[in-house]
């Protein structure tokens, strides 16, 4: 048998490497039953540089053309192939294999001659063997291309990111089948600017299908395609409700339960920040009583008459503003008062540094500086609001109206909403403040949902629900949400109707708005409870592809996320 040429071949003294000249051909090597399965024969091996090379040539006497399919034994000719393999000890691996071409028999083919294919290890024009090719299909679905190219390049396998690239749309996504039950949720291309969504098979716990778009029509298409879809789990979005009510089928949809409890909760921190002024006025109040407790007889008391309590409700920002304006003129230092209050530096100098609190950005966004003199006008000649709002759209207003009734409340009850307003600082300045610091409205929210969800607290936070049970507002607005969480919980839906009816005439704004998304939402509310099945799996998937993204720099189209999202569980499993 004719030796396997090798060009400029370099064998180091160290290794144990057998020439050319010493092998032979037709004695079978103890590792070919590594390739038995793949129909190879290895000859001999050699060791050059940091290479191994492994002479191999087929077991099978005859070949099957693969144009007509039938079998030949005639050998036209001999060449020889250089394929990668998986590494062996770290060293790159290099079949020489020595392939035939024979002589077709049948005389209508339409090749007169071919080349054999041995095994399931080699395939046509590839220059990596199967296994190899997987090992590179995993690497580049798990991490950037740039980042597998330089882990296969130091596990003996030299490829460059755009051949890894292009491997990976060289893949064939495979269909869905028959999909069921699925759960459907958003992801961002940019934050705040574009989305996409992602699908899950939920049986299968896999990814369906990534869309580059969360649109009504997108989602309504695919399941227009997917006419065996009976079971849609989704989040609050409105927009996956239209597309399921459009396709006209008895689709059952879940309303996720993880979002209906984030919602009470996010609702109920949104009315603690509307009234951060009452709690700021309780703890106060709370920490006179304890220093009147200490104090001697004689001393007059200190707590504050009703003509000083400002009947009117503070947000959290300006709160912390006329706690700032307090200590400055009590002599402390910014640094000190950032440190007293638990905020940032920046912020207090910013505020000592201010006479009043600006109004916020959003505001000066929407004009409402400009149009407040006017609407001011309109209400006390006895217009209501809702006429006031469409006058006003038609001189320029840009806003939605449910902020415009929330900015303009205050011409009704008093409430001020986010308006600031300024403050003077009077009396003695002095050069220390025994006042505690007041919680930020995250560690507040924190503390809040330990409690609905029915954990331990310790003593600082038992102190702090002892403090905010004080407002009647939150004692129930907590008693509501504590009561939900446990009805999501459970398997009884109806308790769920029970629980509507007895706040529906709730005077909290939060609160009504939540009942009034959850009538509009009842359908799917209620099967929550009835099914018991969450969204947990898609928004793992999308805290995946969201990783995934950001591995690719933002620079992956919506053909390779879906790859990389859809060919792993191929792959891995």
């Amino acid at each position: 048998m004719s030796k396997y040429p090798i060009v400029h071949k370099v064998t180091t003294k160290k290794s144990d490497s057998l020439s050319l000249s010493d092998v032979n051909f037709g004695t079978e090597h103890p590792i070919s039953h590594f390739y038995s399965f793949s129909d190879l024969l290895v000859d001999s091996i050699d060791i050059v540089s940091d290479s191994i090379y492994l002479y191999c040539r087929s077991s099978r006497p005859s070949a099957v053309c693969p144009y007509c399919g039938v079998t030949s034994k005639r050998v036209h000719s001999r060449y020889t192939r250089r394929l990668h393999d998986l590494s062996i000890l770290g060293k790159e691996t290099v079949l020489v294999v020595e392939v035939r071409k024979f002589f077709c028999p049948i005389p209508d083919c339409a090749k007169r001659t071919f080349s054999e294919q041995p095994g399931n290890e080699l395939f046509r024009y590839r220059r990596r063997t199967r296994r190899c090719e997987v090992a590179v299909m995993r690497q580049g679905l798990s991490t950037s291309c740039g980042t597998a190219s330089t882990l296969l390049s130091l596990n003996g396998i030299p490829l460059s990111r755009s051949t890894i690239l292009r491997d990976l749309h060289r893949l064939s996504i495979p269909g869905c089948g028959d999909i069921k039950k699925i759960g459907v949720d958003d992801w961002a291309w940019r934050k705040g600017r574009s989305y996409g969504s992602i699908i899950i098979d939920l049986d299968r716990q896999c990814v369906a299908d990534v869309l580059g778009d969360r649109g009504v029509d997108g989602f309504r298409l695919w399941l227009e395609r997917h006419g065996k879809v009976a079971l849609v789990s989704r989040d609050r979005s409105t927009d996956y409700s239209a597309a399921v009510a459009a396709t006209g089928r008895p689709i059952v949809e879940i309303a996720d339960k993880f979002h209906l409890i984030k919602n009470i909760s996010e609702r109920l921190m949104k009315t603690i920040g509307m009234h951060y002024g009452e709690y700021r006025g309780e703890v106060r109040r709370a920490e006179q009583a304890e220093a009147l407790k200490g104090a001697s007889p004689a001393m007059p008391p200190a707590l504050p008459t009703a003509a000083s309590i400002k009947p009117k409700p503070q947000d959290s920002r300006m709160a912390k503003f006329l706690e700032v304006k307090e200590l400055q003129d009590k002599g402390l230092k910014p640094f000190a008062i950032a440190r007293k209050l638990g905020i940032a530096r920046q912020t207090a100098t910013k505020y000592c540094r201010m006479d009043e609190l600006p109004e916020r950005n959003s505001k000066h966004r929407n004009s409402y500086h400009i149009f407040d003199r006017y609407v001011e006008q309109q209400v006390a000649e006895g217009n209501p609001l809702s006429s006031i709002y469409h006058e006003v759209c038609n001189m320029g207003f840009k806003g939605s109206k449910t902020p415009f009734y929330d900015h303009y409340r205050y011409l009704q009850d008093g409430h001020r909403g986010y308006r600031p307003k300024g403050f003077k600082p009077t009396g003695k300045r002095k050069n220390c403040d025994e006042r505690s610091a007041l919680m930020p409205l995250k560690a507040i929210a924190s503390v809040v949902d330990k409690s609905i969800y029915g954990h331990a607290l310790d003593a600082h936070e038992k102190k702090l629900m002892e403090t905010l049970s004080r407002m009647k507002w939150f004692t129930q607005f907590h008693e509501a949400a504590r009561t939900f969480y446990h009805i999501i919980k459970g398997d009884d839906t109806g308790r769920l109707i029970k629980w509507m009816k007895q706040y529906w005439k709730t005077e909290i704004p939060s609160l009504k708005a939540f009942l009034v998304g959850l009538r509009l939402d009842f359908k799917a509310v209620k099967n929550t409870i009835a099914y018991n099945l969450t969204n947990g799996i898609t928004e793992g998937f999308v805290n995946k592809l969201k990783v995934v993204k950001r591995m690719m720099y933002g620079r992956a189209g919506i053909e390779l996320l879906k790859r990389k999202m859809m060919m792993g569980n191929v792959l891995f499993n």
